[in-house]
């Protein structure tokens, strides 16, 4: 399938904005910094779970609210502690991966950046359906206790005010999740194969795109090939230090299709980018 425009970009190096894709998780901490740091949020709500539930005795005199709001009390906590866990997880993987990678590969340094697989690489709807219902599903369990003290704990106006807000942003989250799983459902899985491996410098890119089975028709799309430089720039001092994610484009070509094409059952779309010559 042939572009209707292919536009290779001149404009040099640039930095991009939006949200990009970031190699490895960074906490800010290490791996057993980041696992320690989430043992009190389990603990803890452990705790207030086995409290909620009756299986550790507690004073009912100090308990003011009912037994349900003590458990969801407790879930957000150990939800917080699994979720820093999982990224703890996420950032010990990629550092191991990259260490496994240099020994495997000691001359090719791409192949450490990133864990390829030679055939190419698939894209699931399936991973963004996944995280929107669980944010979804966090906020409301964790709104639930503030709804309770809002219109059953005989809240005053401005609690409700506030709370009745965020119950707003709620019904949007789930509707973006909604959303987010019925493209999950209808267009599932696309994937991008390589026509060779690894590519080299000095000749073309070609690259096959394969659309999910639910889509059987491309109106239009821009297909965009870049070479990006990723970095963390630091500011201030102090307490108001922080770190900025940088990421710079060096070069970039895109593959633009215009008018309406039909794309047969496991049809696919042949793109080519030309490189320049000091890629």
């Amino acid at each position: 399938m042939k572009p209707d425009r292919y536009e290779a970009s001149n404009a040099g190096r640039q930095r991009l904005s939006g949200a990009l894709q970031k190699r490895g998780s960074k906490l800010g901490l290490p791996t057993w910094g980041g696992f320690l740091f989430g043992v009190p949020f389990v603990a803890v709500g452990a705790a207030i779970i086995l409290a909620g539930t009756k299986t550790l005795r507690v004073d009912p005199a100090s308990v003011h609210a009912p037994y349900w709001v003590l458990t969801v009390a407790g879930a957000s906590f150990v939800l917080g502690g699994l979720l820093l866990w999982g990224m703890t997880w996420k950032q010990f993987q990629a550092s191991r991966q990259r260490k496994q990678a240099a020994q495997q590969y000691p001359n090719e340094p791409a192949l450490v950046d990133y864990q390829w697989h030679p055939g190419g690489f698939e894209v699931s709807e399936g991973t963004t359906a996944t995280k929107a219902v669980g944010i979804a599903l966090g906020l409301t369990l964790f709104l639930s206790m503030f709804n309770w003290w809002a219109f059953g704990g005989q809240g005053p106006w401005m609690v409700k005010g506030i709370v009745g807000l965020f119950d707003c942003i709620v019904v949007l989250t789930w509707y973006q999740a909604v959303r987010a799983l019925g493209r999950a459902l209808k267009f599932g899985h696309s994937r991008i194969t390589f026509t060779r491996f690894p590519y080299a410098l000095g000749e073309p890119v070609i690259l096959r795109c394969q659309p999910s089975g639910g889509v059987n028709q491309v109106r239009k799309g821009t297909f965009t090939l870049r070479c990006v430089q990723e970095w963390t720039e630091s500011s201030g001092r102090g307490d108001k230090r922080s770190a900025t994610l940088i990421h710079e484009e060096h070069w970039s070509a895109k593959w633009i299709l215009d008018q309406p094409r039909r794309l047969a059952p496991k049809d696919d779309v042949e793109l080519r980018y030309e490189l320049p010559a000091d890629a």
